[in-house]
């Protein structure tokens, strides 16, 4: 344990850990290796190889003039772009598919941690409640606040309300 890190606290940490390395064991050695590439392929120097290489085809297929592999208007490095282009938003894609299953779990995880937060935060305003109640020195008073906070949340009702509420999405009026 770090000084300073409370015992709960590093039993949060490796428990988030643990996820994380549940998560990584889950990925086939594909997925891996598409990630792995989309990593690199991620990065500044790939955008400049990119504008240096069309730079370069384009130049030398000027420079060759009348025996250019490629002439004006470079029909051949069009469909190289197109083919690299479609590959690097089918490996993003997938890249971004896993995310978004992860990023889903970790939401229901946040949200069942909420809820359970939630009810343990309304048990202790109801004992806190009943323990002033039973308490002769405190004076006794009735907190309509107190007696709502101490009420449990229906998630359902909450969504609902929130639903009804919200304006309706762009394209689903």
């Amino acid at each position: 344990m770090n000084e300073g890190t409370h015992a709960h606290v590093e039993e949060a940490i490796d428990s988030i850990a643990e996820l994380e390395r549940r998560a990584q064991d889950a990925m086939s050695p594909h997925q891996r290796w598409i990630e792995r590439v989309t990593r690199r392929i991620g990065r500044p120097r790939v955008v400049y190889f990119t504008v240096g290489f069309a730079v370069a085809w384009i130049a030398l297929n000027l420079a060759l003039n009348r025996h250019a592999f490629d002439p004006n208007p470079f029909p051949l490095l069009d469909l190289v772009l197109q083919l690299v282009s479609l590959l690097l938003v089918v490996l993003v894609l997938t890249t971004e598919s896993r995310s978004a299953q992860i990023e889903l779990q970790r939401r229901r995880l946040d949200l069942q941690i909420n809820l359970l937060t939630e009810r343990r935060t309304a048990k202790l305003i109801e004992m806190v409640d009943a323990l002033r109640r039973d308490l002769p020195n405190i004076p006794t008073h009735h907190d309509p606040e107190v007696r709502a906070l101490g009420e449990r949340t229906d998630p359902q009702a909450i969504a609902q309300a929130i639903e009804e509420r919200s304006p309706p999405e762009p394209g689903n009026e």
